[in-house]
Formats: C-alpha cells, sequence, structure tokens
C-alpha cells in the first residue's frame, strides 16, 4: 500500500515543517502552493514534501483542491487530504493500514477540530474516483461510477490546530456561491446561513436557516436543531425575546436528546427570569451524559453553565438544597470563579 498526503498552501511557514514531520511516514507528500510569499516553499521542499505552483482564479477551494489531488503520483492506494495547520498523530500509518482493506474506497476516522470539539471526519480516500465538491467548506465526493466501500476508525488521526487570526473574508461569498450553484444542498445552505449570523446579518440569516429547513434533505436533527439555536441567537441580537425563547423551544423538539438546545433555553430563560423553566431545561441537558462527536457539539455545554443556570434558578425556585449541590458541581469545572464562589456561601447559608 502506497500513502499519499496532499494540501494546498499559501503563506504557511509556520506550520509547514510541523506538517511535513507529522507526514514523514506517507510514501508522498504533495503540497500544491497558490502563491507563498514567504518561505512556504522554500521549507516544505527542506522537509522533503513535492512542491508544485498553482494558480485557481477566480479562487474556489474545490478547484484548489481537485488541481493538488491530480499532481498525487498515480500509483498512490490512499490519498489523505489536509491543511498545513493539520498535523497527523502518530501510529496514522499503522491504523490505516489495518482497517483498509483491499475494496475499501474510503475512510471514516476521528478528527480534533480544536476548541474542544471532535469528530468524525472523510477526507481520506482511494486515489482514484473521487472529486472535490463546493467552493468553500469543499468535500470529497465519488465520482457516480464509484461504488464507496468504507472502512472505520475510533482512533484520533488528525489534529487541528488553527491559526485564528487568519481571516474568514472570503468565506461569505463563497458560500453563498456555494448555495448559488447547489441550492438544494443543506449541508452548504446551514453553513451559509451560519456565516451570514457571524457578520451580524440577523435577518438574512434567519430566512436562511428558514431556506435550510424547508429542504427535503435537510434531514438530520443536529443540525435542524442548530439552525434553530442560531435563528434563536438572531432574534435575541433584533430584541424579539418571544421569537428567540419559541425558536429555542424547537430547537429542543428537533433534539432533545442532546445538551445544546436545553442550554440555550436555559440561558434565555435565565435572561427573562423565568425560573420554571430555566430549571427544567438546565435540568434536561444534564441529564444527557452521551457527548456525540459530531461538529454541532458545543464545548460550553460540558463546563460548569448548565450547573450554574441549574443552580441560579434552583435557588430562585426556594430548592436550596439542589442550588448547593449544583453550585458544587459547578465549581468543579471553575474553583477559582470568583462569582461561583459568592453563590455557593449564599446557598450554603440557606441550607
Amino acid at each position: 500500500m502506497k500513502i499519499a498526503v496532499y494540501a494546498i498552501s499559501k503563506n504557511e511557514e509556520q506550520f509547514v515543517e510541523r506538517f511535513c514531520h507529522s507526514a514523514k511516514d506517507a510514501d508522498y507528500v504533495v503540497i500544491a502552493d497558490t502563491g507563498s510569499t514567504d518561505r512556504t516553499v522554500e521549507l516544505a521542499q527542506q522537509m522533503g514534501a513535492q512542491v508544485h505552483q498553482i494558480s485557481i482564479k477566480p479562487w474556489r477551494f474545490d478547484r484548489a483542491r481537485d488541481a493538488a489531488l491530480a499532481l498525487v503520483p498515480g500509483d498512490a492506494d490512499v490519498c489523505i487530504s489536509l491543511d498545513l495547520d493539520e498535523v497527523l498523530e502518530p501510529g496514522w500509518r499503522a491504523e490505516i493500514e489495518r482497517v483498509w482493506k483491499s475494496d475499501t474506497t474510503r475512510l471514516r476516522y476521528k478528527f480534533d477540530w480544536g476548541s474542544g470539539i471532535s469528530f468524525y471526519y472523510e477526507k481520506i480516500h482511494h486515489r482514484i474516483g473521487y472529486h472535490w465538491h463546493h467552493p468553500c467548506h469543499e468535500y470529497p465526493v465519488p465520482d457516480a461510477r464509484t461504488q464507496e466501500v468504507w472502512a472505520h476508525t475510533d482512533m484520533l488521526l488528525v489534529t487541528h490546530h488553527p491559526d485564528n487570526t487568519k481571516s474568514r473574508g472570503q468565506y461569505l461569498d463563497l458560500l453563498q456561491l456555494a448555495v448559488t450553484e447547489d441550492p438544494h444542498c443543506p449541508r452548504n445552505a446551514f453553513y451559509y446561513a451560519r456565516e451570514l449570523s457571524f457578520y451580524k446579518h440577523w435577518q438574512q440569516a434567519i430566512d436562511e436557516c428558514n431556506r435550510y429547513l424547508k429542504l427535503p434533505a435537510a434531514n438530520w436533527n443536529n443540525e435542524r436543531a442548530y439552525a434553530y439555536r442560531v435563528m434563536s441567537d438572531c432574534y435575541s441580537a433584533l430584541g424579539d425575546v418571544g421569537a428567540a425563547l419559541k425558536h429555542a423551544r424547537l430547537s429542543c423538539c428537533e433534539a432533545p436528546g442532546t445538551r445544546e438546545p436545553w442550554v440555550t433555553l436555559a440561558m434565555l430563560c435565565y435572561q427573562t427570569q423565568n425560573w420554571p423553566e430555566c430549571y427544567a431545561a438546565a435540568k434536561n441537558a444534564l441529564s444527557i451524559v452521551n457527548k456525540e462527536l459530531v461538529y454541532t457539539m458545543d464545548p460550553k455545554v460540558w463546563t460548569a453553565l448548565p450547573h450554574d443556570l441549574c443552580a441560579i434558578s434552583a435557588y430562585y425556585l426556594g430548592l436550596n438544597a439542589e442550588a448547593l449541590q449544583q453550585v458544587e458541581l459547578a465549581l468543579t469545572h471553575e474553583p477559582h470563579n470568583p462569582r461561583l464562589l459568592q453563590n455557593y456561601q449564599v446557598f450554603k447559608g440557606q441550607v
């Protein structure tokens, strides 16, 4: 089995040596550089990577990744698509060789996106029969003549170490292009709606979330619940508390077995001093102990926050023992938080 790692790059000198070192066990490391003006190309070549210059105009990520894939030597069996701010974890090659069979075309593996978010990724594929789709948030898709055969591993193979100073400026226009080109794709329809909320285009984000929710293929409950949470946040920003609460509740209806909707609802109820519903929502959140490995997971719902909301609402409902227990649990997450420590003393005095 021959394995190729391939990537696109532009001005990634801070990452390139770490990236190449993590991929040193690959048979080929191929980088398609799109116009670096720093030492990315020089450093990558020093580390043994095959570096090619490409030009994609107008820019879109899928065309760039297709160009990089085309540069992978034809005798490669398995292709691993990475960004330069991602690294392969030790033991990655042995695990791929263990699970990849003679008829495998694609591998689903554990990916650490950073910021406490991990999920399963699908960017390891056979050399033949795949191309990239969507100008942004691109994704490898099989040729119509390719019969996909999946392998799976629970091992963490790739870790993301993002540069949070990097601009997202091109994403909004590319996502708008993506939904124009493929208006029936729910994945990028939601990404576009969410991106609009990042730019505080509140009403437009609400409209696009509603469009997403009406798509026949928008049937993943976790993502649908996420869309309702985005709408709730947008209505909050617009000052429409009633609509914000309505959409938070709709989010809970879509994915009641996940913490995120319940914490969103509890927070809104806390802000409006609706203590019975705040308490009920927080308790529902805390009853869920399975942290799903999907991108819709929000790390903050696994912190002190739901315990904190439960403690405060319990206190105002006269459930003093519950309030004390929950603030103690919140303090296991944030033992030096001055507000939690103050609440602990107040609640303790009431028990």
